[in-house]
């Protein structure tokens, strides 16, 4: 090795072994070491060769003459340090497991203005669910329900001024608190009954808080100042349900 690799592999060893060590997280800084590591490994194994020493030349006795064919060398190859077959494996579960957050991720987070929110709940379609007439009128198209939350029920429905295209409208409510008794209108004794349609790529989503007074709050299990929002997730016809 020459002195400047020499100097490189003293920089990389301080980065790999020292307590403020943080070479897992370079992949090209980790190969580099491995790399120098294995020319170190090699220099200390290669022999030293002995001082020549003149001798009178000899004539080969025919037994001794060496086969046409020379034997195959022998290859050995560098064993790595212990140390650097560790922090190869680190940087290997570094990688996956920063794969396996990316798809978390991606799965978890619908809505792209969640800052400090938690997922806490995702609903699935409940087809057993009747959507009260008077929630639907003049509504052409599809009209899915989802699971109950907290006394909350949602549904999905197509947009009243763009029926055929691909954003959808939600609506949130409790039915504790909706009545329908009046013919073909209803009347709702709550704070948020609320109803909201997406545009382009942004998903259908409402937010509210919970406040001391607030009706829909005493069907919950929630304290006081909790925020929610719901967000439909067009992808997997789902809603997801942030806290925060």
């Amino acid at each position: 090795m020459s002195i400047d690799e020499e100097d490189e592999l003293a920089q990389l060893r301080r980065r790999a072994y020292s307590p403020s060590a943080d070479i897992a997280s370079d992949p090209d800084a980790l190969r580099r070491l491995i790399e120098l590591e294995a020319r170190a490994n090699a220099t200390e194994q290669a022999p030293a060769s002995a001082p020549a020493v003149p001798e009178e030349p000899v004539a080969p006795a025919e037994s001794e003459i060496p086969d046409a064919t020379p034997a195959r060398p022998r290859i050995t190859r560098p064993r790595l340090r212990r140390s650097t077959v560790i922090l190869l494996a680190a940087a290997a579960l570094v990688v996956a497991t920063l794969a396996t957050v990316l798809v978390v991720v991606q799965r978890v987070q619908t809505d792209p203005l969640q800052a400090g929110a938690t997922q806490i709940a995702r609903l699935a379609p409940d087809p057993d669910f009747e959507v009260p007439s008077s929630l639907t009128v003049g509504i052409t198209g599809n009209v899915t329900a989802f699971e109950e939350f907290e006394g909350f029920r949602v549904i999905s429905q197509p947009s009243y001024y763009d029926a055929e295209g691909a954003a959808r409208c939600m609506t949130v409510w409790q039915p504790e608190l909706l009545d329908t008794a009046g013919g073909g209108g209803f009347s709702y004794d709550g704070e948020f009954f609320l109803s909201t349609c997406g545009a382009g790529s942004f998903p259908a989503n409402m937010t509210m808080l919970l406040r001391d007074g607030t009706p829909e709050r005493a069907q919950t299990d929630f304290p006081a100042g909790t925020a929610l929002q719901f967000v439909y997730d067009a992808v997997n016809n789902e809603i997801v349900i942030f806290r925060g």
